[in-house]
């Protein structure tokens, strides 16, 4: 009678620890019509790969005086405001082709073409935000840029390193 009892109370914890185990990795429903997240905005690395909203975080370090930050924050308010129809048409493509599953081809020829008008709108702010920057600060700029680059050639290395340390994928 005791080993039944026994095997039944272990049976009965087992099962416990399972269903409380069960009912932890159930996940809350995903908040319907973009409740959580607003639309447009990136979830990954986004922007903090790129440096920031404007591609120039590391211009932060570079002890600007104000007269530099405000002409900054104003470049950066004109490039936002002139590339918005843009950036308004290349999301909703992008968003046809989420639903959609396929754009056509004159629809990803217009993605392209807003895509590069994008990138020539950010490399005119690049330039005319190092015009505001002192010689000293872009040289500055220059050699943060080239710390930047070794740091990521490193990891490169590294990662490369560890990749060949491990086992191929089909012995495991």
């Amino acid at each position: 009678m005791k080993k039944f009892l026994r095997g039944t109370a272990a049976s009965l914890g087992l099962l416990a620890a399972l269903a409380s185990g069960a009912a932890a990795q159930q996940t809350a429903p995903a908040p319907q019509d973009g409740a959580e997240r607003q639309e447009g905005k990136h979830r990954g690395w986004g922007r903090h790969r790129r440096g920031g909203k404007d591609g120039l975080r590391s211009l932060a370090r570079l002890n600007l005086t104000d007269a530099q930050r405000e002409q900054l924050r104003a470049l950066r308010e004109s490039r936002w405001q002139s590339t918005q129809a843009q950036r308004d048409e290349l999301r909703q493509l992008f968003q046809a082709r989420r639903q959609g599953g396929q754009l056509t081809p004159e629809q990803a020829a217009r993605a392209g073409q807003l895509q590069e008008e994008l990138r020539q709108a950010a490399e005119n702010f690049r330039q005319q935000a190092l015009a505001v920057l002192t010689p000293e600060q872009r040289t500055q700029l220059e050699q943060m840029k080239q710390e930047r680059e070794q740091r990521r050639e490193l990891r490169r290395q590294r990662r490369e390193e560890f990749r060949r340390r491990q086992p191929p994928a089909d012995t495991l």
